[in-house]
């Protein structure tokens, strides 16, 4: 057994195919089949069904947890030693899911210039399923998902956030804006903007029974986007109304441009993230405390 063959089983469980895994390698596929087929023979068993939807034998899943874990310790070893050279010791790379982008950009890449100017800083986002990929990969140090977009996977590494809180917010001078007794029916009358894929089914069932047995809260959405910044621009400049975190609108709120929404009775919802590493990998002094100030920017109460 050797770490090229163990790369070569990650390539083909990530891709499901031998053909992508081939070209993912720069392999012809019958290189990349021997190459599989030496690495069951030395342990004894067969890793995966040949079939169409390549699933893992119980030896598989066994092999793939090790697999990924020796990747890990390979590549923290060849980053440490960069580090000790000096080529990347300054620089973190940190993965955002949609609220996070929009709650801690902007502040954190300000605060970050403000005390630790020598720092690189790299913010990016894209689906949880990709961004999960490029942790694996070592493309990304960490991430900031939401809690319902992270699997229990064996190799990640979980840190939950403080409950950050949900609410209704709309613009200033909104004909919502004084009431303290809101109906889904007095809701309705307005477009509800909201980054829905990111609520929990239980957000959504208690939002059902907040307004009533009738209440269908996640069909009356009417739009939806993975930029939140661009539904509270929306509500901001119409009489659109938002549901999400608070926290992404939190300077409007403190500036007065936007309103949020108190119920009565009061409607208590919070949301969680998680901060994602990899389970082993060391974590540099300056990712724990992008990590810790992360954290207490998600709790509290804007507006």
């Amino acid at each position: 057994m050797n770490l090229q063959q163990l790369d070569h089983f990650l390539a083909l469980v990530e891709t499901q195919s031998f053909s992508r895994a081939a070209d993912k390698l720069h392999l012809t596929q019958p290189a990349l089949s021997r190459s599989i087929s030496a690495l069951e023979e030395e342990l004894g068993g067969a890793l995966m069904d040949r079939g169409k939807n390549k699933k893992l034998t119980a030896l598989g899943e066994l092999a793939l947890v090790r697999a990924r874990r020796v990747r890990v310790e390979l590549a923290e070893l060849r980053r440490s030693a960069r580090i000790l050279a000096d080529v990347e010791g300054g620089t973190i790379r940190l993965g955002l899911g949609p609220a996070p982008t929009a709650m801690l950009s902007v502040q954190l890449l300000q605060t970050m210039m403000q005390r630790y100017p020598a720092i690189k800083v790299q913010l990016s986002g894209g689906t949880a399923d990709m961004q999960l990929q490029e942790l694996r990969e070592g493309a990304v140090d960490a991430l900031i998902l939401h809690r319902s977009q992270v699997p229990p996977d064996d190799d990640l590494n979980l840190e939950l956030f403080p409950p950050t809180p949900l609410g209704f917010v709309c613009r200033a001078g909104h004909p919502l804006e004084h009431l303290h007794e809101l109906s889904f029916a007095e809701l309705r009358k307005y477009p509800l903007a909201a980054s829905g894929r990111a609520m929990s089914n239980q957000v959504i069932h208690t939002l059902n029974e907040y307004f009533g047995n009738r209440t269908h809260f996640y069909d009356a959405i009417q739009y939806q986007s993975n930029d939140v910044n661009a539904l509270v621009e929306l509500v901001r400049s119409t009489d659109a109304v938002f549901f999400g975190v608070l926290q992404v609108a939190r300077a409007l709120l403190e500036k007065g441009e936007l309103s949020r929404l108190h119920l009565s009775p009061p409607l208590e919802l919070s949301s969680e993230f998680l901060f994602v590493t990899l389970e082993g990998k060391t974590m540099p002094a300056a990712l724990e405390k992008i990590r810790d100030w992360c954290a207490g920017q998600m709790g509290g109460e804007p507006g």
